[in-house]
């Protein structure tokens, strides 16, 4: 009589023990398939295209609404032009949401003007600007990663995902640094100054000679307050000093997508992945605790 009621009470300590020891296991596969899994790559989002790191992008091209089809020949919105030209008017075709994942891939092909003039900088800013690059002139060297892009000296720093880039005979606007985890380039900065006033910023990578006009991303002190424009003032930025005024990129580069505005790294600026390997075992493992509690109490 005395057996018969200890069973059910060795019937449960057996199944709590066995339970205990399935999801020890699962638990050391658990943490096994977690220590041996691949890393994900990071993903960025390039306009509406989840790109990982390291890759490149071709790009796609303008939508109707885009500035810059009223702003150039419709050529450049459809076909590369023969080859390099100085000539004015020579312009390249444009595309926008490009990666820069593969420095060196597609060196450009064009000339600086080709590449000013299609950027719809004024006549002033592409004869300087070209005349520079052409004899070297630059002002200051800048660090190109993911994360920032960086004058050596001033320390100004530009948006690396707003980047106007040549690549083959191509203008590619909003175009996003991509290199793999820890890449980084290096480059000659020029600068130039429009008939308003107005300075603007273009670099060339060392690695492929990629005419890319910039906008500055950080503005501090009173000079981001100075570049509104006041009534009756419609030259706010001239009460700056040259080296404080903002390098902005032309208006007909300033597009926000309507459908992706601006739109983020996944997860920051070291992307995001899932764990999907490690997700399916801790599943696993609930699921067997749930079903050897349901066997036990029954």
């Amino acid at each position: 009589m005395q057996a018969r009621r200890l069973e059910p009470l060795l019937r449960s300590r057996r199944g709590v023990q066995g339970l205990m020891l399935l999801v020890a296991g699962l638990a050391v596969v658990a943490v096994t398939g977690w220590w041996t899994r691949p890393p994900l790559p990071e993903a960025v989002m390039v306009g509406a295209h989840v790109v990982h790191r390291g890759a490149h992008l071709e790009g796609e091209r303008l939508p109707p609404g885009h500035p810059l089809t009223a702003l150039l020949p419709a050529r450049a919105l459809e076909t590369e032009p023969g080859g390099y030209s100085e000539a004015g008017g020579a312009v390249l075709r444009v595309r926008r949401h490009c990666a820069w994942g593969l420095p060196g891939r597609d060196p450009y092909r064009g000339s600086a003007v080709q590449a000013l003039q299609t950027a719809t900088l004024s006549p002033t800013v592409v004869r300087q600007m070209a005349a520079d690059i052409h004899a070297g002139r630059r002002v200051d060297r800048v660090h190109i990663s993911n994360a920032v892009i960086r004058a050596e000296r001033s320390g100004r720093e530009f948006a690396p995902h707003l980047v106007a880039m040549t690549h083959g005979m191509t203008l590619c606007v909003d175009t996003r640094v991509n290199f793999a985890r820890g890449h980084s380039e290096a480059g000659d900065l020029y600068e130039a100054m429009d008939d308003d006033g107005r300075i603007y910023a273009v670099m060339v990578p060392d690695v492929c000679g990629n005419v890319s006009v910039l906008g500055q991303r950080y503005v501090r002190g009173p000079a981001a307050a100075a570049q509104v424009a006041g009534p009756g003032d419609p030259q706010p930025w001239m009460r700056l000093r040259p080296d404080e005024r903002i390098r902005q990129l032309p208006d007909g580069l300033r597009y926000v997508d309507r459908e992706v505005a601006l739109a983020p790294d996944r997860g920051g600026p070291g992307g995001h992945g899932v764990d999907a390997p490690g997700t399916l075992v801790l599943s696993a493992v609930a699921l067997g605790a749930l079903w050897l509690a349901r066997r036990s109490a029954g």
